[in-house]
C-alpha cells in the first residue's frame, strides 16, 4: 500500500509530521472505537474494520522516513486559473431580499464549484480545493445586498472576534464551533438547528448567520445524519476563513 494511502487513512497530507501522525490517531481512535457503537452491532463491526485500517496506517507512518527531497512542500504560486462561477441568480435573489432563496443558490454553488450537485455533499479535499476567488464572489455578493451584515467575510471576522480556532484537535475543534455557533443563531443550547428546523431569513437576523445551508453539505453533517458517527464535527470554518486575504 501507498505511503499516500496511509496518510489519507488518518485524514492527513502526505508530509505530516510524526506530532501530526500522532494526533490524528489518536482522535480518530476515539471515534472509531468500538464500544461507542456497543448498541450497534452493525455499526460496531464498521467500526473495528475502519479501527484496523487507522492501526495499520499508523503503525506504517509512525517509522516511516519520506525522501527528504520529494517530501518538500514547495510554496504554492499564485491561482492564475479563473474560475467561472455564474451568480447572476444567487445576485438577482439577494437584490429582491429573497435570503433563504439566496442561501439555497449558495450551496448549489458551492456543490457547482466542486462538480458535486448530483452527490449533494462535499469531500474534505473538495472544500481544500475550492478557489478563494470563487468563495470571494459569492462573498461580496452576500456583503453587498446586507450592507456587511451577511456573509463568508463576515462569518470569519466573527469567528475570529470570539477567538475561535481551527483544530486538528476534536475538542479544540468542537469548542470552537460551538460557540460560533451560538452566536450566529446556528444553534440553540446545546442542540445544532437541522436543514427542517425553522431559521430565521430576515435582513434583522442575526449578524453572520447567513449563508447557512452550505454547513448541511459538509462532511461532518452527512456523517452524522446517517448516523455513522455519535457526535457532529462541522469544520465549516475551512470555507469562510479562506477568504481572510479579503478581510477588511
Amino acid at each position: 500500500m501507498k505511503p499516500d494511502t496511509h496518510y489519507k487513512v488518518l485524514e492527513l497530507e502526505p508530509g505530516a509530521s510524526q506530532d501530526d501522525i500522532k494526533q490524528a490517531y489518536k482522535d480518530l481512535a476515539k471515534v472509531w472505537h468500538p464500544d461507542r457503537f456497543a448498541g450497534n452491532p452493525r455499526l460496531q463491526h464498521k467500526a473495528e474494520e475502519k479501527l484496523k485500517r487507522i492501526n495499520t496506517a499508523y503503525e506504517f507512518l509512525k517509522s516511516y522516513q519520506p525522501d527528504p527531497i520529494k517530501s518538500k512542500v514547495e510554496p504554492e504560486p499564485e491561482q492564475s486559473v479563473v474560475v467561472f462561477l455564474n451568480c447572476e441568480k444567487l445576485e438577482k435573489l439577494l437584490e429582491l431580499g429573497k435570503l433563504k432563496d439566496a442561501d439555497h443558490e449558495t450551496k448549489r454553488l458551492l456543490l457547482e464549484l466542486a462538480g458535486r450537485e448530483k452527490e449533494g455533499w462535499l469531500l474534505p479535499e473538495d472544500v481544500k480545493s475550492f478557489p478563494p476567488q470563487a468563495l470571494s464572489v459569492i462573498d461580496q455578493l452576500w456583503t453587498k445586498h446586507s450592507n456587511g451584515r451577511f456573509g463568508f467575510s463576515a462569518q470569519s471576522k466573527i469567528w475570529r472576534k470570539l477567538g475561535c480556532r481551527s483544530s486538528a484537535d476534536i475538542s479544540v475543534q468542537t469548542i470552537s464551533e460551538n460557540r460560533f455557533g451560538q452566536s450566529v443563531c446556528w444553534r440553540k443550547g446545546s442542540i445544532w438547528l437541522s436543514p427542517w428546523d425553522f431559521f430565521n431569513y430576515d435582513i434583522q437576523a442575526p449578524q453572520g448567520s447567513l449563508p447557512r445551508e452550505y454547513i448541511f453539505t459538509l462532511g461532518g453533517w452527512w456523517s452524522y445524519s446517517k448516523g455513522w458517527i455519535g457526535y457532529l464535527l462541522w469544520r465549516f470554518d475551512e470555507i469562510f476563513l479562506k477568504l481572510s486575504q479579503f478581510d477588511k
